[in-house]
């Protein structure tokens, strides 16, 4: 072969030239590999817990500890000064148990107004008890004269009936004789003039028998005038005392009255624990002022002093949860779902969230003036901090919520939920597959579609 011809072509020969040191490899580490690895298990991860994984819908809502049986709420009936406070904070009372003495005495140049008003009602009351008394002697005194008078009657009217037998005896008598000497007449024994004498004598007996006649009607109707005027003396008496009774029926209201006036006390509507105690004895009370708050029981009969708070707090009866939520957070909240609440007082970093359920949703929502008046500020100010775009104007609906636990475990000893406490809560909603929610326009495409 010629050397122009030449059998590898030159561009070969370079290359071979060039390699004379060996071959290139390119070398590739193992972190890389590893990488590779992770990044496929991360990537398969992600996958999975799209697939497989879930969101759930949360509404986040503030509330406040209540007790199921309600607070009542012990006001002032009317202004004045405390004088004295018969419980203590905590304490369980019976129903009608003496919890608060107010007084409210009034003063002018002569003295205290409540205890001159005081002897001239106990003046009325002698003069009631004067007239009562006097009434009564009246009614005997006319009682035994009418009763005289009706005895005499009595015995008149026996005395005229024996002198009407009497004459009707001698009519007969007079009559006898009238028809023997009309006889001898006829027979000319005697003289007509003896037997007119008769006649007048048999008239005489006879208009003296129809006299007293007479006299026994009128003794008659004496007697009905005399017992009906002491029928009439016993209701008269009997009218008369019930207006005096009524009258001193109507000065022990307005001794009473005027006994309250003076001072005054507030009495438990029922019982249960005394709450909420913040005036002091001798502070001025204005009318209305809720003086504490009263959380019912079911308690009956004497009440132990002696039981510690938690067996208190037990008897007084159990808690619930009054969520307020706004009109755009109430529409998919319902019976039965799930809360998770986060005290105020212990901060669910430490001592975790607590589970309960909702138990009812109120129909119609509470303007913020008919939210209740010891809860309304706190209620509004809670809600304005925790729920973003909160108008303090705005309309809340009520959801009661129903507590897994009573107390919570702190530092391992069990502290009782008291009522009142602030919270927040995450009511659990709708609960959906992670790729549902990233595909929910399309889906609501093709649902509509």
């Amino acid at each position: 072969m010629s050397n122009s011809n030449p059998l590898f072509r030159p561009e070969v020969t370079a290359a071979l030239g060039s390699q004379w040191m060996g071959s290139i490899r390119l070398a590739q580490p193992a972190s890389a590999s590893l990488i590779a690895i992770v990044a496929m298990l991360i990537a398969a991860a992600l996958i999975a817990y799209i697939t497989f994984g879930s969101i759930t819908k949360k509404a986040r809502v503030t509330g406040i500890t209540v007790p199921v049986g309600g607070q009542l709420s012990v006001a002032a009936p009317n202004a004045g000064i405390l004088l004295n406070t018969h419980v203590k904070e905590g304490e369980l009372v019976k129903a009608g148990q003496v919890l608060f003495t107010i007084s409210t005495e009034r003063q002018n140049s002569q003295g205290e107004i409540t205890a001159l008003v005081a002897q001239q009602l106990a003046t009325r009351a002698d003069s009631l008890a004067a007239e009562q008394r006097l009434r009564q002697t009246q009614y005997q005194e006319k009682k035994l004269a009418l009763s005289q008078r009706l005895a005499n009657l009595e015995q008149e009217y026996s005395q005229l009936e024996q002198e009407l037998a009497l004459s009707l005896r001698r009519q007969q008598l007079a009559q006898q004789s009238v028809s023997k000497f009309e006889t001898l007449q006829g027979n000319g024994y005697v003289s007509a003039a003896q037997t007119q004498q008769k006649q007048e004598d048999l008239i005489d007996i006879s208009t003296r028998l129809s006299t007293l006649q007479r006299n026994k009607t009128q003794l008659q109707a004496n007697k009905i005038a005399l017992q009906d005027e002491l029928n009439t003396l016993a209701n008269t008496l009997a009218t008369d005392l019930t207006q005096i009774d009524r009258a001193k029926a109507s000065l022990k209201q307005e001794v009473a009255e005027n006994a309250n006036r003076q001072s005054s006390q507030i009495t438990a509507p029922q019982a249960g624990t005394v709450t909420a105690l913040t005036n002091q004895n001798g502070q001025a009370i204005n009318a209305g002022q809720v003086l504490a708050s009263l959380i019912p029981s079911d308690t009956k009969g004497n009440v132990d002093k002696s039981k510690d708070d938690q067996t208190s707090a037990q008897t007084a009866g159990l808690l619930e949860v009054h969520l307020y939520v706004p009109s755009r957070t109430a529409g998919f909240i319902q019976p039965g779902q799930q809360v998770l609440i986060r005290y105020a007082a212990f901060p669910y970093q430490k001592f975790g969230l607590h589970t309960a359920t909702v138990t009812d949703v109120s129909r119609t929502p509470f303007a913020p003036s008919e939210l209740p008046p010891h809860l309304a500020s706190t209620i509004l100010s809670n809600a304005q901090q925790a729920i973003n775009g909160f108008n303090s104007n705005e309309a809340l609906y009520r959801v009661r919520v129903k507590l897994d636990e009573q107390s919570i475990q702190a530092y391992g000893q069990p502290q009782a939920i008291k009522p009142g406490m602030t919270l927040e809560a995450d009511v659990l909603q709708d609960s959906r597959k992670i790729w549902e929610w990233v595909l929910e326009p399309v889906l609501a495409m093709t649902q509509h579609a």
